[in-house]
């Protein structure tokens, strides 16, 4: 289901760019994110997803950590990474994933922990709309590293575009 995103939603209101409200599948995606449908084992005393870097995180897994508690209205993240990858999932609850690469912003509704959100570098994010008594997992590519962050979103759109000239960054195919 598509349906446009309010200027509230996005970091800045850019004319002439589009954006998409995703339902998560695991064939869905958006601003060069993508849902993973990751590995569970059901069992009627409880489920088990395992996750292995290289084989189901398509990096190796350098550092993990989780947010929790988020008080209701608050938002996280607002910012992108020069290098490093994630892949966040909803380890509880459900939360909002609003993500923008320059040209178009998608927000993803994670809700299941079975799905992870694929967020290569080079893309804004915004975390948002928190279930209560939610838990965010993400498994990141590289330690921390502050000179790894854009937190200034102007920054971020001229180095984004700039990976893009260079042919660092492929540009994915839009449709209309």
């Amino acid at each position: 289901m598509t349906r446009g995103v309010t200027p509230q939603d996005r970091r800045s209101p850019a004319p002439g760019r589009r954006a998409t409200d995703w339902n998560p599948r695991p064939e869905g995606s958006g601003a060069g994110c993508r849902i993973v449908d990751l590995p569970r084992i059901t069992d009627p005393r409880g489920n088990l997803t395992s996750l292995e870097g290289g084989v189901h995180v398509p990096f190796e897994i350098a550092r993990v950590y989780y947010l929790y508690d988020v008080p209701g209205g608050e938002s996280r993240g607002g910012h992108g990474h020069r290098e490093l990858q994630q892949l966040i999932v909803a380890a509880a609850g459900s939360f909002d994933v609003v993500v923008d690469d320059g040209t178009e912003t998608a927000r993803f509704h994670l809700n299941r922990s079975y799905h992870g959100l694929l967020v290569p570098r080079l893309v804004w994010r915004e975390l948002g709309n928190f279930s209560s008594g939610s838990v965010c997992l993400v498994l990141a590519s590289q330690v921390y590293a502050e000179d790894d962050y854009y937190r200034d979103y102007d920054e971020f759109l001229t180095a984004r575009r700039a990976a893009e000239a260079s042919g660092e960054l492929s540009t994915p195919a839009r449709t209309a």
